[in-house]
This record gives structure tokens, sequence and C-alpha cells, in this order.
């Protein structure tokens, strides 16, 4: 398929059309877990363009300050309100780069951590610059992500969470509305309110994604949730029954990453239960040479925060 893919890329096409075919072939590379190749695709992309695109290479910290100071002076003081009412994208060639950032940002951190705060500001810096498009709300959340981590601004990131969520409901900018509130209420709300209140809207997006299909951000969001109970203490034995449940249904869903995951937080739950008390790191061990293999960040900080309880 990727070879099709190429050969008509090769051809002398409009950009829309370049477009689609470069769309299909970076969603196609990043399910079948090609980052790197999908990365590439996408910053190809967006440099044919003409745009900002930023070098696949670590960045850093000064990079990431300087880029976060430029978002900062636009944003000035907007409010929330504020960011949701501003007019439309009408360019279509920042329409695309805003798709194509969008799916970097789904993949980037797998290949290289620090270049996703650099794909969020420019997501931003053009919404802000040049107008809403379907890809700022979840921009805009993933800043707020940003602001809520590794930024110290809680309550800075939890606006940029609200205007996400207003802007989600302009027509048309919807699209990403189970990415976005996934973002919103597993990485944002909890900072400045209790954690118990978001459990039910994650359960809420684990339902909404399977009836629309996205199994992924279902499956997301039923992790969060998962972890989220286990945070705001809920009884070890009521999560166990709810993590060793949800095992068939994320296999039959072929979320292999989102059973490690579970699995992950079950072997936690099982030790602290003084259940099979020493299988732990001869289950997590596997797991985090799986993570390894998979560059996958995400998973290995959560085996190894599991191996702190």
């Amino acid at each position: 398929m990727n070879a099709l893919i190429d050969e008509v890329l090769s051809k002398d096409i409009d950009t829309k059309e370049k477009y689609r075919v470069s769309e299909i072939k970076v969603k196609s590379l990043n399910v079948i877990g090609k980052y790197n190749e999908s990365v590439n695709a996408a910053l190809d992309f967006n440099r044919e363009l003409g745009l900002p695109t930023p070098q696949k290479k670590p960045a850093s910290t000064f990079t990431i300050i300087r880029e976060y100071i430029r978002v900062k002076r636009l944003l000035k003081n907007k409010t929330a309100e504020d960011i949701a009412n501003l007019p439309e994208l009408d360019d279509e060639r920042y329409e695309m780069g805003q798709r194509m950032n969008e799916h970097l940002a789904h993949c980037i951190y797998q290949i290289e951590p620090t270049m996703f705060p650099l794909i969020i500001f420019q997501v931003v810096k053009t919404t802000l610059e040049h107008g809403l498009s379907s890809s700022s709300p979840s921009g805009v959340a993933a800043l707020g992500l940003l602001l809520c981590g590794p930024l110290g601004k809680p309550h800075e990131g939890r606006e940029m969470a609200r205007a996400a969520e207003l802007i989600l409901e302009k027509p048309g900018m919807n699209s990403s509305a189970t990415y976005t509130k996934f973002a919103t209420q597993s990485f944002c709300y909890h900072w400045t309110s209790p954690l118990q209140d978001t459990i039910a809207p994650l359960l809420e997006l684990y339902q909404r994604g399977l009836e629309i299909g996205d199994t992924d951000r279902a499956c997301m969001s039923l992790i969060a949730r998962m972890y989220h109970i286990f945070y705001a203490g809920r009884s070890l034995d009521s999560i166990q029954k709810e993590l060793e449940a949800s095992i068939p249904v994320v296999t039959q869903l072929k979320q292999d990453m989102s059973k490690l995951q579970i699995i992950t937080l079950l072997t936690a739950v099982k030790k602290l239960r003084d259940i099979d008390a020493e299988a732990g790191d001869k289950i997590w061990d596997p797991i985090l040479a799986t993570a390894a293999s998979n560059r996958d960040h995400f998973l290995s900080s959560t085996v190894n925060l599991m191996k702190l309880e």
C-alpha cells in the first residue's frame, strides 16, 4: 500500500490531492506502529507547504521556552471565551498544516518527546494568528496539558481546557472531541478540582468512543478512568474486579497496549493486596521491555511508577 501511495505522491498532482494522499500515508503508518515513518511523512508535507516545521531532533529547553514565550505573547490575557470566539481559519494551506500537526501530536511523543511541545505551540500559534479550525480544540487542550504539568501553571491550563471544550461546541469543530475531552479530563482538571470529578466524564468518553468506532480513544479513556479511581482511593477489591473485567474487552478490541496498561495496574493492586506479591517484577519487566522496543515512554513511566507503590 505504501509503495502505491509513494508512487501517487511522486506524480505532479495538486496540493489538495497530495494532502489527501499524504494524510492517508501518515495515518496508516501510525496505525501499524511505524511512528518514525509517519512523523517523517507529516513533517515533509508541512515543509512542502512552506509552513514553519521543526527539525526531527531533540528540542533544547531553550527552544521550548522560547516558543512558549511566543505563544504566551499571542495569548496575552485572553480568556477561554475570547479564544473560542476567534474567527474561523479560511486559508486552506494552514488548514492542511494544522491537520498534519494534529496527526504529529498523536505520535511524535513516541519518537522524540521533546518535540511534542513544539508541535502543540505551532497549532496554538496558528489558531491565534489565523483562526479556528477542527484541529484547534485538541491543540488548545494539549497546551492546557503542558501548562498544568511541566510548565507548572494549572489555573492557566484549566482555562485552556475550558477554551478547547468551548471551541468544540462550534459547528464543524467536534471531529477531535474524544481526544480533546480525554486530554482535559485526564491531564488538566484534576490539578484544580477533585480527581473524583473526572471519573464519570471519562466513563462517558469511553462509551462515546465505542459508539462512534474510535476504539483507540475509548480505551485510552477507560485506562485513565482506572488509574483515577486507583488514585482517588477506591477500595482495592473493587478496582481489581473492574480491571479484571476490562481485560477481555480490550483484548476483543485488539488494544494490546491498553491491555498492558491494565495489567500494569492490576499487578500493583494485587501486590498491595498481598496477592501474588512476588509476581510483580516477573510481569513488569517484560512490559518494560515491550515499552522500550516500541519507544512507548508513557507505558515505561507507568510501570516504573507502579513499582514504587
